[in-house]
C-alpha cells in the first residue's frame, strides 16, 4: 500500500469517527408536543435543566429563540440600562447572570453581543451609545468567566429596526440587546 493511499484511508476513518462522535444531539419533546433537538451538551448539564432555564428567562422578559444551531437572546434596553446611557442598572446584573448561566450550558464558537437603539439626536450618537452598551455587557461577561476570545460586541444604532414604532425611548422594541451564539458540535 502506498503512502498516499494509506493517508487517504486514515483520513476517511478519522473523518467518519469525528462525524459519529461529533454529531450527537439530544432530542426533547416540547410543551407543544413537537420533538426539538438540543445541541451536544456540556458535561454535567441536563436537557431538562436547559429547558427550565429557558422558561425562566422567558418569564423575566428575556426572549430566547433557537434558529437552527444559533441561539438568539433578546433583552429590552430599558431592563438593563439607565435612559440613553451605557450605565447598567443594579437590577440588570441578576438578569445578565441568568443569561450567562444559560450560555455556559452550551459548547459555543462565539458570542455576538449586538446593541440597537431607537432614533435619538444623531446617527453618530446612536452608534456610540449602542457600541458602549454592547462593550459594557461584553466586559461583564468576561468578568463572569466567559472567554474573551469568544466575545464580539458591536453597536448598530437605529440601523436595523424590528418594528415601525414611533416611540424612540429605551422601552421601544427597537431599543434592544441581542446576544447570539452558535452551538459548537464537537
Amino acid at each position: 500500500m502506498t503512502i498516499g493511499r494509506r493517508w487517504f484511508y486514515q483520513t476517511v476513518v478519522f473523518l467518519t469517527l469525528a462525524a459519529l462522535v461529533g454529531c450527537r444531539s439530544s432530542v426533547y419533546v416540547a410543551e407543544d408536543g413537537h420533538k426539538r433537538r438540543l445541541p451536544t451538551r456540556v458535561n454535567n448539564t441536563k436537557d431538562a435543566k436547559r429547558v427550565k432555564k429557558r422558561v425562566e428567562l422567558n418569564a423575566k422578559c428575556v426572549t430566547v429563540t433557537s434558529i437552527g444551531q444559533d441561539y438568539l437572546i433578546s433583552i429590552s434596553s430599558s431592563s438593563l440600562f439607565t435612559t440613553q446611557t451605557p450605565r447598567l442598572y443594579p437590577e440588570a446584573y441578576p438578569i445578565l447572570d441568568e443569561v450567562i448561566s444559560y450560555i455556559k450550558q452550551y459548547r459555543k464558537v462565539a458570542i455576538y453581543i449586538s446593541s440597537y437603539s431607537g432614533h435619538y439626536v444623531s446617527a453618530k450618537r446612536e452608534h456610540a451609545l449602542t457600541l458602549a452598551r454592547a462593550r459594557n455587557i461584553a466586559d461583564y461577561f468576561e468578568s463572569q468567566d466567559i472567554d474573551a476570545r469568544l466575545l464580539f460586541a458591536d453597536g448598530f444604532g437605529s440601523t436595523k429596526p424590528i418594528s415601525a414604532c414611533a416611540d424612540n425611548s429605551d422601552s421601544a422594541p427597537n431599543s434592544r440587546i441581542e446576544i447570539t451564539f452558535r452551538n459548537a458540535i464537537i
